[in-house]
């Protein structure tokens, strides 16, 4: 017991007042069974189930999803980040639990592990209370707190931004006090950051990188050497990069292969000019980075949010800005680059940025210029605690202890409105390979991603489900991917199954024929026919895998293996590892004679615990005002209920057949300019359960009835009809670009639903049931001037 306890005391107790933070945060997690059912949550939930079934069969790291896309197959673990999937199996695997309590444990993880990270870097170099404002500051900011956890339901990217601090800390005790056991863990994390989501992986990996760098410029790395010049010393001299570098080739087992095998699928969806992914229609205004949160309406199908920087962190931010600029703040140096890093953010969120969108690489895959708030609430998080640090050191020796209190409590309070989540359903349902065949049928994604975005390149004409590989997934049965129409006749087959990514043919026939499957064609795939190597072929223009047969009786074998450039992937990441290990056990034998302590406190040890003391009784009384009268009363959120959509500008009953009503509009404009962008806002409401799945258009046309410029979607709010709520309402944005050229004068908008495949629309009714007309024509006219 006494061990336990000596133990135990040397547990930084800020950690738990940071574990009391973000209970708040935590809160809608832990106080609610399941999870949504309708954003990307779902996804994470559905490719850690069929990861689960794929381990469990054998696969240890499989980079083929065979269940997905119809059962055709998906190379979704090739392309898409493992770390959060492989973390989710520890969970998975216990008894009783499963994906969803796996999914749901890590978006705590995530949440709870991002302030405890933010709270050790600043703590070490800033001082306990400005940590514990810094940790504040991070998880409350509205990008981490609300939108990607549960506006987005992103798991990687919520999962990241836990990672990036916790890599800083690792990397900075690394600078300040060289070890084996430091130098490790600054490995581990940075590899961590590349595993945990590929776009983020770019942004918090450049970040890293920079820092690294300023600790070069400003002599940040203690020097061992002697004047003599050799290995050894060297590698401690250079110790971050090098633990960068190793760090990100460790990780080059995912990366390299991606980056290698990129031209073998489909990556153009995820960017494009004019479209939905285009960078120049995510901008944030000066003004949107600077506002509060608006209030929920969970009447909403999807609920709408402000994409902001959380007005209290900047503000707060500004105070940290300014102690670094005049020289108030300590360790000013380590300062200048959160400034420096902050000031680069919020240029890049900002349209002034568009030229840097244009021409760096890889950039535009970001997609969403306001994805870079999550990277930019980590920067400001530091500066908030070195704001607060200056305050500390200027104000009564008394009072001290009130200054982190009072900003922790401002945080909190200033993000109340989103922790008002809408709820969602108590039971997620299955995640099994028949759940998702069901989803993807509904037509909202396929191969858990919404724009094709991993389907091999080979691929020329998208296949609709086959009949009996439906009914053979849906009734959990093993999947004949046989295309046994165009077998010759007299041709017999017999499927042996191996594992779910080897197949064993017995086939038998009097003529050479070609083997076809239902199987998407991808590097990794390969034939042998009685144990020697085939050259598979591709079947136009679904792209499916053909296997060329000779006329006898013979053993064909299809199996997913590796290909040279995983091959050369894992190696370096083998050699990495092996460097990363000989350095560390090096280090082990012969410890560096460095370190570097700072006063962890800043603020003296007699009134820490008033600090302590203070943010527990802050956190606790924001947390109960919020679960025992906000939540009860429902102050800070909307309840939009039937024909109605609070939100609107205007309200409207225009029922389109018997199946969907507008129920109001925004159009915010009333008198614009050549070449602007016209933006428009439907509400539309399910009158009963849909068996359709309806596209939707904007027209604009001038006084002669002439089409000047138009929206149409395939899917209304970017959500299949087939599968509207019939108790809430989907928000319908839409962008109409005006020409250039448009002559000035009066032009009408209007609205409609039609069929694509058929060509007809949805008639608009009067209240008697008579048709009016096929589209709704929205008021005020449009004046271009």
């Amino acid at each position: 017991m006494s061990r336990f306890k000596r133990g135990f005391s040397h547990v930084d107790p800020g950690i738990f007042v940071v574990l009391a933070i973000c209970l708040l945060a935590l809160w809608p997690f832990i106080s609610r069974p399941s999870l949504p059912l309708e954003t990307d949550a779902e996804l994470h939930i559905f490719r850690l189930a069929e990861l689960s079934r794929l381990i469990r069969a054998g696969e240890l790291f499989p980079r083929w999803a065979p269940n997905f896309y119809y059962g055709y197959g998906y190379p979704i673990f090739n392309y898409y980040a493992p770390l959060t999937y492989y973390l989710g199996l520890g969970i998975d695997f216990m008894p009783v639990l499963g994906p969803v309590q796996a999914v749901k444990a890590l978006f705590i993880l995530g949440l709870a592990g991002a302030g405890i990270g933010m709270y050790s870097y600043v703590r070490e170099l800033w001082g306990r209370p400005a940590g514990l404002v810094s940790a504040a500051a991070y998880i409350y900011a509205p990008y981490v707190l609300f939108v990607d956890p549960h506006a987005r339901g992103d798991l990687a990217e919520s999962f990241s931004f836990a990672l990036f601090p916790l890599a800083l800390w690792a990397m900075d005790r690394l600078r300040r006090r060289p070890s084996s056991w430091n130098w490790l863990i600054s490995i581990t994390l940075v590899s961590a950051v590349v595993l945990s989501h590929n776009l983020m992986a770019m942004v918090f990996t450049t970040l890293l990188a920079g820092w690294v760098i300023w600790q070069m410029i400003i002599g940040g790395i203690r020097s061992p050497f002697d004047h003599r010049s050799n290995l050894a010393s060297w590698i401690l001299q250079f110790r971050l990069l090098n633990s960068l570098i190793l760090g990100v080739g460790v990780a080059a087992f995912f990366w390299l292969a991606l980056v290698l095998e990129q031209d073998a699928v489909n990556l153009s969806s995820l960017v494009g000019k004019g479209g939905h992914f285009d960078f120049r229609n995510h901008f944030l205004t000066v003004r949107e980075l600077f506002s509060l949160p608006q209030r929920i309406d969970w009447g909403a199908s999807e609920p709408n949010f402000l994409l902001s920087g959380g007005l209290v962190q900047l503000l707060l931010g500004g105070i940290g800005i300014l102690a670094v600029a005049v020289g108030w703040a300590r360790r000013r140096s380590q300062g200048w680059y959160f400034v420096f890093a902050s000031a680069g953010l919020v240029l890049m969120i900002l349209p002034v940025s568009t030229f840097f969108w244009e021409i760096l690489p890889l950039i535009q895959f970001l997609q969403f210029p306001w994805r870079l708030l999550g990277p930019l609430a980590a920067v400001l998080a530091v500066l908030n605690g070195i704001g607060t640090d200056v305050v500390v050191q200027r104000v009564a020796p008394r009072v001290k202890f009130l200054v982190p209190a009072i900003a922790v409590g401002l945080i909190m309070i200033s993000s109340l409105a989103l922790i008002q989540v809408p709820p969602w359903p108590e039971d997620f349902g299955a995640t099994t390979a028949a759940r998702v065949l069901q989803e993807e049928l509904s037509g909202r994604w396929l191969g858990t991603t919404s724009t094709a975005d991993f389907v091999p390149a080979r691929v020329d004409i998208m296949p609709k489900a086959k009949g009996a590989m439906k009914e053979a997934i849906l009734n959990n049965q093993p999947i004949d991917r046989v295309n046994w129409a165009t077998l010759p006749e007299d041709t017999d087959v017999i499927t042996e199954y191996l594992s779910p990514l080897h197949f064993r043919y017995h086939v038998s026939g009097n003529n050479d024929f070609l083997l076809r499957l239902f199987l998407f064609d991808f590097p990794g795939w390969r034939g042998t026919v009685d144990g020697q190597a085939v050259k598979t072929e591709v079947g136009r223009p679904e792209g499916f895998l053909v296997v060329p047969v000779p006329a006898g009786e013979h053993e064909v074998e299809v199996e997913f293996g590796q290909t040279p450039a995983r091959t050369l992937a894992v190696g370096i990441s083998g050699i990495s590892l092996f460097l990363a290990l000989l350095i560390a056990w090096f280090w082990y034998r012969n410890p560096p004679e460095l370190a570097e302590n700072y006063d962890e406190t800043g603020i003296g040890n007699e009134k820490m615990n008033h600090v302590l003391w203070s943010l527990i009784c802050i956190s606790l009384a924001v947390f109960l005002l919020n679960a025992v009268i906000i939540e009860r009363a429902g102050w800070l959120h909307q309840m939009s209920t039937g024909a109605q959509a609070i939100p609107a500008s205007f309200d409207v009953d225009a029922k389109f057949g018997d199946q969907i009503a507008l129920i109001g509009y925004d159009s915010a404009e009333r008198t614009v300019h050549p070449g602007d962008q016209v933006e428009i806002t439907a509400y539309w409401k399910a009158l009963q359960p849909l068996d359709i799945n309806y596209q939707v258009f904007v027209h604009l046309k001038d006084a002669e009835d002439n089409l000047v410029a138009q929206s149409d979607k395939l899917n209304p709010g970017d959500f299949p009809t087939k599968r509207w709520p019939i108790d809430k309402y989907v928000r319908d944005e839409h962008q109409l670009l005006l020409p250039a050229d448009l002559p000035p004068g009066e032009y009408q908008l209007s609205l409609g639903l039609w069929v694509v495949e058929d060509g007809w629309r949805l008639p608009l009714l009067d209240n008697s049931g008579a048709q009016i007309r096929d589209n709704f024509i929205l008021s005020p006219p449009l004046i271009v001037e």
